[in-house]
């Protein structure tokens, strides 16, 4: 057990090595991958512009619906009481009209606030998104080559460590190496434990003395009745 359990040792230092420099260059392809929010970050921009575009131009032909309906109140009030109206029958048509106008006049100052809020908002977000869209493009131009440096180097590292772990492995029984591999993908890259005094030292639960004399005199794998991991003495 001696030999097996220093090579998978050996083994698990290369894959503890791997799995570090692996997470390393998912960082950097994450960081690179970032890049595809500045086209979705234009594209918003661009929405949100035109959002901003049509609410305006929405607002200002409310606002001239507005004063030609005030226009229109006033002309009619003018008529209303001015005098010069003389048939009665006339008169309750054009206060009838003045109403009417009146009631329009009052929706459409009613829906003014509204829409001159709406594309308030519309060109602050207009703004906002700019602001944040300019940042991450100086912010990408800035990092983006160290960064692909940096990945660059990480691929080739990784590369020699998987080369690496084929030569620690190959050496190692077909049997074994599977239970090690089922164990690395279970308990988080950590398949094997040291035992120190009695005690695993990946759960620190003390071994049975039957599974301690196991460890001391068996030539094949011993595993923790606790955790499951391959046991290795100290």
């Amino acid at each position: 057990m001696r030999l097996s359990g220093d090579l998978l040792l050996t083994l698990q230092e290369v894959d503890e090595r791997l799995s570090a420099k692996q997470q390393e260059l998912d960082a950097y392809n994450a960081e690179l991958e970032a890049q595809a929010e500045i086209p979705v970050l234009m594209q918003r921009a661009e929405e949100e512009r035109e959002s901003a575009i049509e609410r305006r131009a929405n607002l200002a032909r409310l606002e001239v619906d507005a004063d030609a309906l005030r226009e229109r109140v006033e002309e009619l009030e003018e008529r209303v009481y001015g005098g010069t109206i003389t048939n009665l029958r006339e008169l309750t048509a054009v206060e009838e009209e003045q109403t009417n106008a009146r009631r329009e006049l009052m929706q459409a100052e009613e829906s003014l606030g509204p829409a001159r809020l709406s594309a308030e908002d519309a060109e602050r977000a207009t703004e906002e998104l700019t602001t944040t869209l300019a940042e991450r493009e100086k912010s990408w131009a800035a990092s983006a080559p160290k960064t692909r440096r940096h990945m660059n180097t990480a691929k080739k590292e990784v590369a020699v460590l998987e080369e690496e772990r084929a030569e620690a492995s190959k050496n190692v029984p077909g049997e074994e190496l599977a239970l090690y591999d089922q164990l690395l993908f279970r308990r988080h890259g950590v398949a094997i434990a040291r035992v120190e005094r009695g005690v695993c030292q990946a759960c620190h639960i003390t071994l049975p003395l039957k599974e301690a004399s196991r460890l001391r005199r068996s030539d094949s794998l011993v595993t923790c009745g606790n955790c499951g991991r391959i046991l290795i003495p100290s």
